[in-house]
């Protein structure tokens, strides 16, 4: 349970930092509600959100990558348990 809201967090979380620094910096300049420059800043807070989501795809896969060298084994039953798929790393060759 923890482990899937963690998970939840790391992939959604990035989505919201832009909006958690800008109503921080409303906190802490006392600005509220924001002067008429600064009405309609949701676009703008939506789209750096997106980036950083993007960005933490690009990161999550650079960053815990399985090894993609070997032979890829299918989940199967082993003794009425589920076992899931994995990659089983190729021999190395001996010279």
């Amino acid at each position: 349970m923890i482990r899937d809201i963690m998970i939840f967090i790391e992939r959604v979380g990035p989505f919201f930092i832009p909006f958690a620094i800008y109503f921080g910096y409303l906190a802490l300049t006392r600005v509220w509600p924001p002067g008429p420059w600064r009405n309609h800043p949701w676009m703008l807070l939506t789209a750096y959100g997106l980036l950083l989501v993007v960005g933490s795809f690009f990161w999550w896969r650079f960053t815990s990558v399985e090894p993609t060298t070997g032979v890829y084994v299918a989940p199967h039953v082993v003794n009425g348990k589920v076992v899931p798929g994995y990659v089983q790393p190729a021999a190395e060759k001996k010279k």
